[in-house]
């Protein structure tokens, strides 16, 4: 009989037969209910789950429709009080300084409140200390005003407005003036300091919200507008026009003194900027990038990020150039190849190639915002960050030549363009041999061959001195150039006369293929922002290409 007592007291384990999920809103301004399911079990099976809420959402304004008035709200959540200050929500603020802890938004049109952070594990309870509301101040989505200071710092404006319906918004202009947002579209001229937006978020029309959307007051059909195959209006933000508040920095500035400019400042514009470019003249837009070696292997050609480049130079990690004999860039497919016999010597590793791409062009329009327009589209991609523009030099057409030939009796070491004495029997003959110079090896410089015997001359540069190599009349005379490797020039040995004597003079001047450039930079007083600082001098030309 107990044997069979017990086995009608068998049971067995709960089994878990439904679950049911549920999601709700819990608000605190709403009775609600919570009801639970459950089924017991063992204690060995117990668990706790701890629900952390990512928001504290509440109604200040809650069964009355009315607009509450910028910086009225005031209330507490437990120890913690709750500020408004243009929408934005401030916690605990320090009646000393005015500062506090950005913990939430608030809707001016709605009340509802959205709070972020708040102190945990304390008292829930919300108390109502101040609030303000209206029905007199109707909401805009448009604002226009001007800033009493011009002209504005680019990027210095910044607007903050209350919004009814999404808390705070705080705009910032972008170098060109341009606010855009998803709510707010708008423009500021910093010359004038006047400043327009309009608030509103662009929102495609389909069956499932139209009737949302022409159920509101302010729509019309005409608002509608095609884009592609879909149809957009522009649903108004509304924002509270009391609650508008800006921060702009602008410029003044100090009458100029003629004496310290060292010219008339008469007719030079308040603020002292003057464009430096100008409509017609040519200007480059120019890019430096880098790229590293993976390794430096004798014979290997290296690719860079970019085509068609104007220069190109290899350094090693410490700044060191790596001569350009050891290597052969090919410009138009952004090339460059180690030479064969390739080695690093005093280099060290890593290798960095160092290049730059430009586009030339003739300027077409200029603005006082720095803005530039060209003739012609660019052909290459430019990054802000990585480009510059700058305007050329237009030099025109270089070439090496010679001029004010004649000769001098005796050598008195005086630089002059015409003799200073009476003229010789003995010539050069330059019509049937004119004195040779080239591109390459020319230079801008005076030249005396002095001889020393009927045949012998030595050669005598005004800058250069005397050269090391001396001539003679039996033989072309055909100084070379050290830094490039070519003649200086060539006297041909057909053009010599006779009759020459020792402290002849034959003087000539020869003209580089250059043009004069005085190279002035101005640096401003201010604190100094780099250590060190350089800057090159590109020759740009154009040559007949031997196709």
């Amino acid at each position: 009989m107990d044997r069979l007592k017990r086995g009608y007291m068998s049971f067995y384990l709960p089994q878990t037969s439904k679950i049911e999920g549920e999601e709700l809103t819990l608000k605190s301004y709403q009775a609600t209910d919570i009801s639970v399911k459950y089924r017991d079990i063992s204690g060995l099976n117990s668990s706790s789950k701890i629900v952390t809420g990512d928001k504290l959402r509440l109604d200040l304004s809650s069964c009355f429709d009315e607009q509450i008035l910028t910086g009225s709200a005031r209330f507490k959540v437990g120890a913690d009080t709750f500020l408004d200050r243009t929408g934005t929500l401030y916690r605990n603020v320090d009646p000393s300084n005015n500062s506090g802890i950005a913990s939430g938004v608030i809707q001016y049109g709605t009340g509802k409140v959205e709070i972020d952070s708040w102190t945990p594990n304390a008292d829930n309870t919300i108390t109502l200390e101040s609030l303000t509301t209206t029905t007199d101040l109707p909401p805009v989505n448009k604002i226009n005003f001007r800033t009493p200071i011009i002209p504005i710092r680019p990027q210095s404006l910044t607007v903050v407005v209350g919004t009814l319906a999404y808390g705070q918004l705080t705009l910032t202009a972008d170098e060109n003036g341009v606010i855009e947002t998803s709510r707010a579209h708008g423009k500021v001229s910093y010359d004038t300091g006047f400043v327009s937006i309009y608030f509103y978020t662009k929102t495609r029309v389909t069956e499932a919200n139209r009737a949302e959307i022409e159920a509101n007051d302010w729509y019309d059909p005409l608002l509608e507008y095609p884009e592609g195959a879909d149809t957009y209006i522009n649903v108004p933000v509304w924002v509270d026009a009391s609650s508008v508040r800006y921060n702009a920095v602008a410029y003044t500035y100090i009458p100029l003194d003629s004496e310290i400019l060292g010219l008339s400042a008469t007719r030079l514009p308040l603020d002292g900027r003057v464009p430096i470019f100008r409509v017609g003249d040519t200007g480059i837009i120019s890019a430096s990038k880098s790229y590293e070696l993976p390794n430096h292997i004798a014979g290997q050609t290296y690719s860079l990020a970019d085509q068609r480049i104007s220069w190109c130079e290899l350094e090693d990690s410490s700044g060191a150039k790596v001569p350009f004999d050891m290597y052969v860039v090919d410009y138009d497919y952004g090339k460059f190849t180690l030479n064969g016999d390739f080695a690093l010597g005093a280099l060290v590793p890593p290798l960095k190639a160092k290049y730059r791409y430009q586009d030339m062009g003739l300027i077409r329009d200029v603005q006082i915002n720095g803005q530039i327009t060209f003739t012609k589209p660019v052909t290459h991609n430019y990054s802000a960050d990585e480009s510059i523009v700058g305007s050329a030099l237009v030099i025109g057409d270089m070439q090496a030549r010679y001029t004010r030939k004649f000769v001098q009796e005796t050598w008195n070491s005086v630089w002059d363009d015409a003799a200073s004495d009476s003229s010789l029997s003995a010539n050069y003959n330059d019509a049937l041999y004119p004195i040779e110079v080239t591109n390459k090896g020319n230079i801008q410089e005076r030249w005396a061959l002095v001889f020393t015997s009927s045949t012998a001359f030595r050669i005598v540069g005004e800058v250069t001195g005397q050269l090391a190599v001396t001539g003679t009349t039996n033989a072309d005379c055909s100084p070379i150039n050290p830094v490039t490797g070519v003649p200086y020039f060539t006297v041909k040995k057909e053009g010599w006369g006779a009759g020459w004597a020792s402290g002849n003079v034959l003087r000539f001047n020869t003209i580089a293929a250059t043009f004069p450039v005085w190279v002035i930079r101005t640096v401003k007083q201010s604190e100094p922002t780099v250590l060190s600082d350089q800057f090159q001098i590109m020759l740009r030309g154009d040559i007949d290409r031997i196709v």
